[in-house]
């Protein structure tokens, strides 16, 4: 027997060995169904590297922990499941009116961070994409499990069929990949940008204290607001807190949030201007000065 015809054996379980040229086209046609393959893996690969950040969410201390267990499951994924997270979860059409989806953690007393990837088509766009990986699938099932139903690997038209058909494979294989690894690629640079803004002043603003980058402010829930309502509520009498006592107060234990952060002029400003506050004037009565007061709507 042939030596060099030993892993056409193990690779095709023939009857009887085939002779030449049918073993040449063979060996060929192996080399061309393993570069597929290859190629297959490392789309799965990628995909998989790529799923595990396709939505994060959780209390800060516990991310690192739930990023790994995230890796875990993502790993066992077939390709068709790894499919259908993409296109379920990273892959959106354009939608102009849509709105972001609710959250709520449910306990206010832990630090949560939620961070979803998304990448948005227009509908032409997204209903190509969405074809074009059902056909990966589709693919990759009949080279793994029909190949050699569908060829007939011990004649010479048999081969030339499969190598014409790995050839085309191979093209189809390759333009998903190139699709797959821009994505990554565009993944990486919005996180690093990301990354870059939250750790410049801007970012801090934005994320701790509601000041978005183009000045508006985040009234209901931004740090000026957030500290004065804690204030008013160590400085109130009857439920009413005097303002001098709480701009007092704000300048010894939140120094850091200061009018000019939020674009206001005075304390008076800032109540006025994020309109979550009751406010009201005191009068004043021989010798003592007027002075303003305020509450929370939900004080008493």
């Amino acid at each position: 027997m042939n030596s060099e015809l030993q892993p056409l054996e193990a690779g095709f379980a023939p009857e009887q060995v085939p002779i030449e040229p049918v073993a040449s086209l063979q060996r060929e046609v192996q080399r061309k169904l393993g570069r597929c393959l290859l190629r297959l893996q490392q789309y799965e690969r990628l995909v998989k590297a790529l799923a595990v950040d396709f939505e994060v969410s959780g209390p800060s201390d516990e991310l690192e922990d739930i990023r790994r267990k995230r890796g875990e499951t993502v790993s066992k994924l077939t390709l068709g499941q790894l499919i259908k997270e993409l296109t379920d979860t990273y892959l959106q059409p354009h939608q102009p009116k849509a709105s972001a989806s609710e959250w709520d953690p449910g306990d206010s007393s832990r630090i949560w961070f939620r961070m979803q990837t998304r990448m948005t088509l227009d509908q032409a766009d997204y209903d190509r994409v969405i074809g074009g990986l059902k056909e990966l699938v589709a693919l990759r099932n009949e080279l793994v499990h029909h190949f050699i139903e569908r060829f007939d690997v011990w004649s010479v038209a048999g081969c030339q069929d499969a190598d014409a058909y790995l050839d085309a494979s191979l093209i189809k294989v390759n333009d998903r990949y190139a699709e797959l690894r821009h994505w990554a690629l565009s993944m990486d640079e919005a996180r690093r940008r990301m990354g870059a803004f939250l750790a410049s002043s801007t970012g801090t603003d934005f994320l701790f204290d509601g000041i978005y980058p183009d000045g508006s402010v985040d009234w209901a829930n931004c740090g000026i607001v957030r500290c004065l309502r804690i204030v008013a509520a160590d400085v109130a009498v009857d439920g009413w807190a005097s303002l001098d006592r709480a701009i007092a107060k704000m300048n010894l234990d939140h120094p850091e949030q200061t009018l000019k952060r939020y674009g206001c002029a005075s304390w008076r400003h800032v109540l006025h201007e994020s309109k979550q506050f009751k406010i009201r004037r005191a009068p004043g009565s021989g010798q003592k000065k007027g002075h303003t007061e305020f509450q929370s709507p939900a004080s008493p």
